[in-house]
């Protein structure tokens, strides 16, 4: 039985302004581990919030591996089509902001392209997983790695990959309570305003170009949004009062971790980004809510094969 495993960097998506387009790859790890043939289908799951992820077939990461299935054909994928082992290790915590659906999805798909022997390419992967993802920021930023410029078409997804420097750290703050991402998209307005659109597209074209040049004092002004993070307050209350105080501790830039409910401020040094964090978190304390933080730097690979055998 062939087994391979794949790292799985956490990711923070829309960056802000960047909403459904931007994502970036944190240094903090998943793992996905997949085995074949094997008779039927077994997923062992271990780690963050293991007790609520299904141990069988509706596993989003067993989804993800019957999609390629069907893409390439029972022929080419004979070693998977009697059934497998998936062994998932959460490293991250779930529906917290930080793109674990994104990992398991991304993750299960490199582990069974990788034991296929590679039959679909980079594209055509980062293709199943938007398509089985809703949007590529989270996907294209863990299968790729660095800060990522993803936008879908009709046929694929089209994408940038930036390297900024290793001094940026990312400065975390993890709620302790839960935000699903279809709750945080019900409370986004069907239009907003033209002079919100105007603001945004201004803002986000900033963000790519202070990323790009590492003209990071930008990025205060850059991250800025009116397309969902106002509208998302209304389930997180504390969020303006958590983005002051990283400002004032010294953050480049904040901004909500996807849907939310983890915050990522931006800061160009790791004793920088510790401040930061710990002024978040006393903010958050100070609303009667508990929580965490972590410091990390971006992960420049994505999604990694460690071990085939």
């Amino acid at each position: 039985m062939a087994t391979v495993t794949v790292r799985m960097p956490a990711t923070t998506a829309n960056l802000g302004s960047g909403f459904d387009a931007l994502g970036a790859a944190l240094a903090w790890h998943s793992f996905v581990t997949l085995s074949a043939p094997h008779e039927g289908i077994v997923v062992e799951v271990t780690g963050e919030g293991a007790e609520h992820v299904p141990h069988d077939e509706r596993n989003i990461a067993v989804k993800a591996i019957k999609a390629l299935i069907r893409r390439v054909g029972a022929e080419r994928a004979k070693p998977l089509f009697s059934g497998f082992v998936l062994r998932l290790d959460n490293r991250f915590p779930l529906t917290r902001g930080l793109g674990s659906s994104a990992a398991a999805r991304v993750g299960a798909l490199v582990a069974a392209n990788h034991l296929l022997g590679a039959p679909l390419t980079t594209e055509e992967l980062l293709a199943i997983a938007a398509r089985l993802e809703g949007h590529a920021d989270n996907v294209a930023a863990a299968l790729l790695g660095g800060v990522v410029v993803a936008v879908m078409t009709s046929q694929k997804v089209q994408w940038v990959k930036l390297l900024p420097p290793k001094k940026l750290h990312l400065a975390l703050l993890i709620p302790d309570f839960e935000l699903a991402t279809e709750k945080a998209r019900q409370v986004l307005p069907p239009q907003v305003p033209l002079q919100d659109a105007v603001f945004n597209v201004s803002r986000v074209a900033l963000l790519v170009a202070a990323l790009a040049t590492g003209n990071f004092r930008q990025l205060r002004e850059a991250m800025d949004d009116r397309l969902h993070q106002p509208y998302r307050q209304a389930l997180m209350p504390w969020l303006p009062k958590v983005f002051e105080a990283a400002k004032q501790a010294g953050a480049l830039g904040v901004h909500l971790s996807g849907a939310g409910p983890s915050v990522a401020a931006w800061c160009l040094e790791q004793k920088t980004a510790s401040a930061v964090a710990q002024a978040m978190w006393q903010s958050l304390n100070a609303f009667g809510l508990s929580g965490s933080f972590r410091i990390v730097p971006l992960d420049k690979e994505g999604a990694t094969v460690l071990r085939d055998g």
